[in-house]
C-alpha cells in the first residue's frame, strides 16, 4: 500500500500573513485542501497522514470532514508532530506510520490497540479507514503546493515499480553559474545536467526509513530536500518530468500567482 505524507507544519515566514501560508484561503478553501484533493482522487493512494501543529488540527479536521464521504476524509489517518526541520517532520510521520502498522499486524480489532500506541500516534482512524497491514511506499508532498495533479502523483508512484525513489524535476532554462562567494562568477555549469526538484517525492518505505535513521541524531538536521537522504544512502531515485504549474507558494508573488490561477 501507499501512504501520502502531507507536510503542513511550516510557518511560511516569507509571506506577509498572520497565519501559515498553507492555511490561507484560496478560492473558498484552505490552500492545503487544494493540495490534498488529488491524493484523495488518486486510486494509487491508500491513506493520508498529515504533519501539522496541534493548534491547527481542529481546523484541518473540520475542513476534511465538512464532507465526511469525500475521498480525502475516507483516506485520512491522523496527524504527526512537526519536527525541528522539514526532514524531521517526515521522519516523525514515518515513525508514527510504522507504529500504527505494527499494531495493525497484531490486532484485528481497534479495541486491542495499546494505550501507548494511541498516545504516540493517532491509530483510531487507521483501524477504520485502512484494510491493509504493510506499507510498501510513501509519497511526500507540501501542503503549500496546491496545484499537484493526480497525474503527478501516479507517475511518481508508478516509477517505484523499477526504482527505490522518484521525484519530478524541471530542466534549467537559464544559463547557470557557480560562485563561491556570491559576488563573482567562478564557473559556468552545464545546465543540461542540472535540474530543479519538485514535490511530490515517492520512496519505498523500508529503504527510505533506513536512510533517514542512518542520519540520526544530527545529520538529519542538515537535510534540505526529501530526496537527499535517499541519495546519501545510495538508493536508485528516478527523475520524472515535472510540471511548471506545480509550484510551491513561498513568497507573496507566488500567492498572487496562485490566486490568479484559481480566480
Amino acid at each position: 500500500m501507499t501512504i501520502a505524507i502531507i507536510l503542513a507544519g511550516g510557518t511560511g515566514s516569507r509571506i506577509k500573513s498572520d497565519i501559515p501560508k498553507q492555511f490561507i484561503e484560496l478560492s473558498g478553501q484552505m490552500m492545503m485542501m487544494h493540495a490534498l484533493a488529488p491524493f484523495g482522487e488518486s486510486d494509487m493512494i491508500d491513506n493520508i497522514q498529515i504533519v501539522a501543529d496541534e493548534s491547527w488540527r481542529e481546523k484541518i479536521e473540520d475542513a476534511i470532514f465538512e464532507d465526511p464521504e469525500s475521498a480525502v476524509a475516507e483516506k485520512f489517518l491522523g496527524f504527526s508532530n512537526p519536527g525541528e526541520n522539514r526532514q524531521m517532520s517526515i521522519y516523525n510521520a514515518m515513525k508514527d506510520l510504522k507504529q500504527i502498522f505494527d499494531v495493525a499486524r497484531t490486532n484485528d480489532d481497534s479495541a486491542n490497540v495499546s494505550a501507548d500506541a494511541k498516545e504516540n500516534a493517532d491509530c483510531s482512524k487507521f483501524m477504520v479507514h485502512s484494510k491493509f497491514k504493510v506499507i510498501d511506499n510513501i509519497i511526500i508532498h507540501d501542503a503549500a503546493r496546491p496545484f499537484v495533479t493526480v497525474e503527478n502523483i501516479d507517475e511518481c508512484i508508478s516509477a517505484l515499480d523499477d526504482h527505490e525513489g522518484a521525484m519530478p524535476v524541471l530542466p534549467m532554462k537559464d544559463t547557470v553559474y557557480f560562485s563561491r562567494t556570491g559576488k563573482r562568477v567562478d564557473e559556468l555549469l552545464n545546465r543540461s545536467c542540472i535540474f530543479a526538484g519538485q514535490a511530490p517525492e515517492a520512496f519505498r518505505f523500508g529503504k527510505y526509513m533506513e536512510a533517514n535513521e542512518a542520519l540520526l541524531p544530527d545529520k538529519i538536521l542538515m537535510i534540505k530536500g526529501s530526496t537527499e537522504p535517499a541519495i546519501m544512502a545510495g538508493l536508485d531515485v528516478a527523475m520524472i518530468p515535472g510540471d511548471q504549474r506545480n509550484f510551491k507558494v513561498t513568497t507573496d508573488e507566488d500567492l498572487a500567482r496562485a490566486r490568479e490561477i484559481l480566480g
